[in-house]
């Protein structure tokens, strides 16, 4: 066959297959794992057997040449080469034992993931999946080198796999230390993960362990988990329960919270659950005692939150003019605080409450008061000049 009556659609075809099938080769080549490739080196004898301190000495003098190069690399945005390097270094430490190499994958896998580095996460992740496999996991040292190397790479699912084994460990040896350790580790891992049906009982059996040593610190802590764990199942009965004991708390031992903010926003969170368990007796008690200790600490935004929220739950029972007199507080605190933006939209709560009572002329008043704000705002001026203008057919 002659090349010029070679048909162009099969040179065509030829081109595709050997232009395409390279970047594949290629591919598949830097997907091979080097942390479970074969490994040599210089520095490692040929026949398997101890190593002598010189050659340990050697060795180490290596990863730490590798480690400064890689570093270097990495300042320089030459990545791959770090990580080439990086990855010669684990391979060497493998030979000075198990915890030298897992201290060095726990600082590599915290640049994977700093870089996003997905392939090499996934390096990693087969590499310790090995080195567990081939070592005691009842044995704690190894465990929590373990972990801290799992952590580099925010494997979640696999971090509360290994403290769930520290866990058992724990209850079996009666430590209760370590017991308690495990499970503040699996509450945040199950927080981390928005799994809030498995942090519950961790964090309860947190709580009962707090008020058997009598730490009223930690006992906070996990009541204001588990308040926040009730919230976010929203489940409203169990967050009352845990804000009211909070509170309590909080009132009994005044060092339990430094934030003199922290007491009037509970009670505003308080009256929101009562709220929403539609109890709007307590939730307006909830409310005013939130005011009344945010006005008294000067905590004017505070206390605005307080009377908006009070001003809706008279409006939303049917109590609008215990609502209009509400308001018209809440345009004080906002004028004290300087809040625009705030005292704009209390007129506006104002103007549609006063026109739900047919009083178009107060309405308007306090539509035009709305105005003004929202000009010097230069913020909802169209929905003012709209709320105005309806009126005039009224």
């Amino acid at each position: 066959m002659k090349w010029s009556r070679f048909p162009f659609c099969c040179f065509v075809f030829f081109l595709l297959i050997f232009s395409s099938g390279m970047p594949l080769l290629a591919q598949n080549r830097q997907s091979k794992n080097p942390l479970t490739s074969e490994f040599k080196s210089e520095l490692i004898p040929i026949i398997e057997r101890p190593l002598t301190p010189l050659e340990q000495r050697r060795i180490r003098e290596r990863i730490e040449l590798l480690e400064k190069q890689a570093e270097e690399a990495l300042m320089a945005g030459n990545d791959d080469l770090a990580f080439s390097l990086w990855y010669e270094a684990i391979n060497l430490s493998g030979y000075l034992g198990v915890e030298s190499e897992l201290k060095l994958i726990a600082r590599v896998g915290e640049r994977a993931w700093a870089k996003n580095r997905i392939q090499d996460v996934k390096f990693i992740t087969e590499r310790l999946t090995i080195i567990e496999r081939n070592n005691d996991i009842d044995n704690l040292d190894f465990l929590n080198l373990l972990k801290n190397a799992y952590v580099s790479i925010h494997d979640l699912d696999k971090l509360v796999e290994l403290n769930l084994k520290t866990l058992d460990m724990a209850r079996s040896k009666n430590d209760s230390s370590l017991e308690k350790l495990s499970l503040e580790n699996l509450g945040e891992l199950y927080l981390a993960k928005f799994d809030y049906y498995r942090a519950e009982p961790i964090y309860e059996r947190l709580l009962q362990i707090a008020r058997q040593e009598g730490d009223y610190l930690q006992e906070g802590i996990y009541l204001r988990k588990l308040a926040e764990i009730s919230q976010a199942l929203v489940n409203p009965e169990n967050s009352v329960l845990y804000k009211e004991e909070l509170f309590k708390k909080a009132i009994e031992n005044p060092s339990f919270s430094k934030n003199i903010s922290y007491l009037p926003m509970l009670k505003i969170s308080l009256g929101d659950d009562y709220k929403q368990l539609n109890q709007p007796q307590l939730a307006g008690e909830s409310y005013q005692e939130a005011f009344k200790m945010a006005w008294e600490k000067q905590l004017y935004s505070i206390a605005a939150d307080a009377l908006r929220k009070l001003g809706q739950l008279y409006h939303q029972y049917q109590r609008p003019d215990v609502a209009l007199e509400i308001y018209q507080e809440l345009v004080k605190v906002e004028q004290l605080s300087y809040n625009l933006y705030g005292l704009m939209n209390a007129y506006d709560y104002i103007a549609t409450i006063y026109l739900q009572k047919q009083q178009v002329n107060r309405a308007r008043e306090y539509w035009q008061k709305a105005l003004e704000v929202a000009r010097n705002l230069r913020y909802q001026e169209e929905y003012f000049l709209e709320k105005i203008n309806s009126l005039k057919s009224k």
